[in-house]
Parts: structure tokens; C-alpha cells; sequence
């Protein structure tokens, strides 16, 4: 899952929320994040790694990976995560009774007001993502295409998923059905965690 499935599902704490998101921007084992980062951050991050194999493994994400084109297929986690954000945004009120862009708003002023516990990287990207509207942009489909193409500029590796949104558009209400059958199973495991 992506950034905003990510914090959603976290526990409703600055520190699980942030921790959340810095498991896509920090390695090591938890034992060697506990000095840099708070206990309850680090589990927030142990959290992150749980939802992600938790989502590899989930029939519904397989299902959605396999609709892919082929020469995208090998990046389909990426791709998939990115479009299971834009199905949250899209059906957020069925999950929340917070508006979105308070939800974001509140996550963003959680990251300003601890910014020692973000990571290097995390630092210099939360204000553009603030400022660009990251979270919220993947409610359509044009934020969906740029974020994809900034995810293909990270290597050179990655460049097939600058195409990623004819994935999207082609299978929309496949993706949009595999995404109602891995989320609230996805809250479900959450909620355990």
C-alpha cells in the first residue's frame, strides 16, 4: 500500500502515523532504528512492514497485479499501492467520517510538529508534499499520472511506470472491485497490529 493507505490505517497517534510513513524511508532492523527514532515511532515502522507483507500476500492485490501490462508487471506493487490510494480517496467516506482534506491537513501538521522524528530524505520532501497536495492529488486521475511518473524518474529501472495509467483507465472497475475486496480486510489485520 501507498502513503495514504499507510497513515490511514495506522493507529490514530502522531507517532504511528509517522512511523507508518517512514517505512518507506528507512532500512535497518527495529532493534537499530530504536536509538535514532522513539519506541512508539519505531513501531508505527514495524507496523508498516507488517501491512506491506500482509498486502503482498492478499488474493485481491494479486488479482490486481496480474492486470498490469506485461512490461510493467515486474513493478506491479509500486503500481498497485499507488492505485489502491486513488480507491481510498475515492470511496474515503465509506471509511472515515473525517473529510479528507482534514485527515491530511492533520497528518501534515503532525509532521511539523515533530520534525526530529523524520528521516533525512522525509525532512526535504514534506513540504512539497504539503504545498503539491500529494495525498489528496491521488483522487484524480491526472495526480495519479504524475505521481506515477515521478515514481519512474527515482531509476532508471523504473521508467515503465511513467505508462502505469493506461494500467488504471483499462481496468478501472477491476482495480476499483480488487480494492473493496483487499480493504477492509487490510483495516481488519490493522486493527491486530
Amino acid at each position: 500500500m501507498n502513503y495514504l493507505a499507510h497513515v490511514f490505517l495506522a493507529h490514530p497517534t502522531d507517532a504511528s502515523r509517522i512511523g507508518n510513513l517512514l517505512g518507506d524511508f528507512v532500512r535497518g532492523t527495529p532493534d537499530s532504528l530504536r536509538g535514532p527514532y522513539p519506541d512508539a515511532v519505531v513501531d508505527g515502522i514495524v507496523m508498516h512492514r507488517a501491512l506491506d507483507r500482509f498486502t503482498d500476500g492478499h488474493p485481491a492485490f494479486l488479482e490486481a497485479r496480474a492486470l498490469l501490462a506485461p512490461e510493467r508487471r515486474r513493478f506491479a506493487g509500486i503500481i498497485v499501492d499507488i492505485f489502491f490510494d486513488h480507491f481510498l480517496t475515492q470511496h474515503w467516506s465509506t471509511f472515515s467520517d473525517q473529510a479528507l482534506p482534514d485527515f491530511v491537513s492533520d497528518f501534515h501538521d503532525s509532521l511539523e510538529r515533530q520534525p526530529e522524528w523524520l528521516s533525512e530524505d522525509l525532512r526535504r520532501i514534506q513540504p512539497r508534499m504539503r504545498e503539491e497536495s500529494w495525498l489528496e492529488s491521488y483522487g484524480t486521475l491526472s495526480g495519479i499520472d504524475l505521481t506515477l511518473r515521478r515514481v519512474s524518474t527515482r531509476s532508471p529501472r523504473l521508467t515503465p511506470i511513467a505508462d502505469g495509467i493506461r494500467d488504471l483507465t483499462d481496468h478501472y472497475h477491476s482495480l476499483d472491485r480488487a480494492f473493496h475486496a483487499f480493504f477492509s480486510d487490510a483495516q481488519t489485520h490493522a486493527a491486530t497490529l
